[in-house]
């Protein structure tokens, strides 16, 4: 049984649970507020009318801290299982009515064409349900309530692959330089930012470089730069922790059809050209977080 505090009212036309406030999270579905709904007179029960509107804007919408809006719909389905889609202040109905307190929910769906740049969204909305005899309203409630959706912060690294580094065809006094396009890419976030370490190197714990490919008995260094623009030719060096300096902006969501962000390696002419092995490896590991 709901509480006389969590109802509209205690008259003929009321919701219970409806009003205040409905966290939902973004990655479930369906996304329902159920609440409770009853209309009747005398005794009877009595069709009705609603209508749901924002309180701010004429849309559908919800807005993050930074002013991000994402549009949503709403769909209410009553307590005689009735559906129909909802238009910001455009009256709906008649539904069936009751004279308890019956099961009703609002279904909100997310607009799947912009992908989440912050973690929380929300919305104030105000319904208004309405009872009449012929054309004659006879009635009125009122009822506020916030929509509040929750992303979770989610990014993902792919495609990145192997670099695979040869002095083949390169003649003495040339830099050795290798590169590997992959993509960046997740929701619930607007930047990121980037660390590159190595396992060889003093940036993963150990080398008297911070970057360095291991051979047998030596290693050799070598130098590291990342870039979100894959139209340039170099990238930013990180300092000597491996944080890459700054924050680069998410440009997709988590599929990354498209990459878009790019590792430079280069070995120094010094550096190779005195290497007594025939091969070195390292393991470069990319770390990248959400702001």
């Amino acid at each position: 049984m709901n509480s006389q505090t969590s109802c509209s009212s205690n008259g003929s036309l009321r919701t219970c649970n409806l009003g205040g406030s409905h966290t939902l999270n973004y990655e479930t579905d369906p996304k329902d507020i159920p609440f409770t709904l009853r209309s009747h007179r005398r005794g009877n029960a009595w069709s009705y009318y609603l209508e749901i509107s924002p309180l701010n804007g004429n849309t559908f919408s919800l807005v993050s801290d930074n002013g991000e809006q994402i549009d949503i719909s709403i769909t209410f389905t009553s307590n005689g299982g009735i559906t129909e889609v909802l238009n910001p202040g455009v009256l709906a109905g008649s539904f069936g009515g009751t004279t308890t307190d019956t099961g009703a929910f609002l279904s909100v769906e997310v607009d799947s064409s912009l992908t989440p740049s912050s973690s929380r969204y929300s919305g104030s909305f105000q319904m208004e349900l309405s009872q009449y005899f012929l054309i004659f309203p006879i009635d009125t409630e009122t009822i506020e309530f916030d929509i509040v959706l929750e992303v979770e912060p989610n990014i993902t690294i792919r495609n990145l692959g192997d670099i695979d580094l040869s002095n083949s065809g390169i003649t003495l006094g040339q830099v050795i330089k290798g590169s590997e396009d992959f993509c960046v890419g997740g929701i619930g976030f607007s930047n990121y930012t980037v660390n590159l370490s190595s396992s060889n190197g003093s940036t993963g714990g150990g080398g008297s470089s911070g970057y360095e490919l291991g051979g047998s008995s030596e290693n050799i260094p070598y130098t590291v730069t990342f870039s979100d623009d894959l139209t340039g030719t170099s990238g930013i060096a990180p300092g000597g922790l491996g944080d890459v300096p700054g924050s680069f902006s998410r440009r997709t969501d988590e599929s990354c059809i498209s990459d878009n962000a790019r590792i430079y390696i280069s070995v120094s002419p010094s550096d190779w050209e005195n290497a007594n092995e025939p091969f070195y490896t390292d393991v470069l590991t990319v770390t990248v977080s959400s702001q």
